[in-house]
């Protein structure tokens, strides 16, 4: 409870702060300066919500070992059993007793703090040099909306930039968001520079940091296909196939000799999309006539096809519009296909909302804002014993959130008027 009144004193604080700046004049350098005040002193408290942190140290050090951290379970690791701060990470981190989850290009950006923390010896300037990397991360999203120099996005980046959640799960507890969110916009900016490859590149970047931006890929691939000739498309399909499952057979068939990929679904990614659950409401409905089924945990997987079609067939309509600033457009897109993604999925985390809320910065969307007021309620999970979603919790979250929602979609739809001079 106390955590609950701190956040919501905090978006109090908040609201006050982005309704002065846009009614009042209080100035963007003033919100900017507060906002990076406020990060520079969270950058130096604990770790207060997540224990996530903690397993980016695990991994990095295992990485700097040589050692695998998808194919090894931190309770086997002999390694480091001599050093103080084995045992404290070990206590600390969470899912021990779970094969690492994060991918390639995020495992590369934990050996900074992880070899500080080896050479320091000391937990605490491994989890300090961790924020900064999220920091520097945050510094350059706002370098990036500074550079396009538009007014109404420098007063609407506030509402991201100050928002409790923001600071609370980004530099606060370490998530990696702020990277993913930071790796998506850099992707924009080149595309909308025609600068395909290094956008292509930046996008890579982004999903080989976080697996969420494929979600996007349907879209990417239509706007793509729109343009080109049949002969081209077969073509490029064609020679697209037989490098893909030629590169999968060659890297997944060591894998599947190892049983790595083994591992990684029965304690590993396997677990996230099949069994984790956390305060999925469509999700936990759908789960009720599933469990009479032949298959009892057949809701993610069923969820989880539903979602790609969903997706797929937005993704084609959308990608049907042209002559667009890719600005405008492309951040809307990626809200709306996060929002048919996380509406039907078994798992939605508060730190999950970031890039969402980074991206409603350019799209306008609200209900993004009312996820980030409410999804700290979320938390209540870890408040009993068996750390069960609360029912209560989950219907006031979800009701505020499609209560906004609807209210966003209806005030889009209706007809406007407008005054002839």
């Amino acid at each position: 409870m106390a955590l609950w009144g701190h956040f919501f004193l905090s978006l109090i604080g908040y609201f006050l702060l982005v309704r002065r700046s846009s009614y009042q004049g209080l100035s963007y350098s003033t919100g900017i300066r507060a906002g990076i005040l406020l990060r520079i002193c969270l950058l130096f408290t604990p770790v207060f919500l997540s224990e996530d942190v903690f397993r980016f140290l695990w991994d990095g050090l295992l990485v700097q070992e040589g050692v695998s951290p998808y194919s090894i379970l931190p309770k086997d690791v002999l390694l480091f059993s001599n050093e103080s701060w084995k045992e404290e990470l070990l206590r600390k981190m969470n899912s021990p007793g779970y094969y690492s989850v994060y991918p390639p290009l995020l495992q590369a950006l934990f050996l900074f703090p992880s070899f500080i923390l080896k050479e320091s010896g000391s937990v605490f300037f491994g989890v300090f040099s961790w924020k900064i990397l999220v920091f520097l991360a945050e510094l350059g999203i706002y370098y990036i909306i500074r550079s396009r120099n538009k007014e109404e996005e420098k007063t609407a980046f506030l509402k991201y930039w100050l928002h409790p959640l923001v600071l609370w799960e980004g530099v606060a507890n370490g998530h990696s968001e702020p990277i993913l969110f930071l790796l998506l916009l850099l992707s924009l900016v080149f595309w909308q520079k025609g600068r395909s490859v290094l956008a292509f590149l930046f996008y890579i970047g982004s999903i080989l940091t976080k697996i969420l931006p494929l979600v996007l890929a349907p879209y990417l691939f239509f706007s793509w296909i729109r343009k080109r000739s049949r002969k081209e498309i077969l073509f490029i399909l064609g020679i697209g196939s037989i490098l893909f499952f030629g590169f999968s057979y060659w890297f997944f068939t060591p894998f599947l000799e190892n049983e790595l990929l083994r591992k990684q679904w029965t304690k590993g990614l396997g677990v996230y999309f099949n069994l984790f659950e956390f305060h999925g409401a469509i999700y936990y409905l759908v789960k009720i006539p599933m469990k009479y089924t032949w298959y009892p945990y057949s809701a993610a997987p069923a969820l989880g096809f539903i979602s790609f079609l969903w997706i797929c067939i937005y993704s084609f309509l959308v990608s049907r519009k042209e002559g667009q600033d890719k600005f405008e457009i492309l951040p809307k897109i990626w809200v709306s296909i996060c929002g048919i993604y996380y509406i039907l999925s078994s798992t939605l985390h508060p730190w999950y909302v970031l890039p969402i809320l980074g991206a409603a910065t350019f799209s306008g969307n609200l209900w993004p804002f009312a996820v980030g007021a409410v999804w700290i309620l979320s938390y209540s999970t870890y408040s009993t014993a068996q750390f069960g979603d609360q029912t209560w919790v989950m219907i006031l979250e979800h009701s505020i959130v499609y209560i906004t929602f609807a209210y966003e979609f209806f005030r889009s739809k209706a007809p406007k008027s407008s005054l002839d001079p």
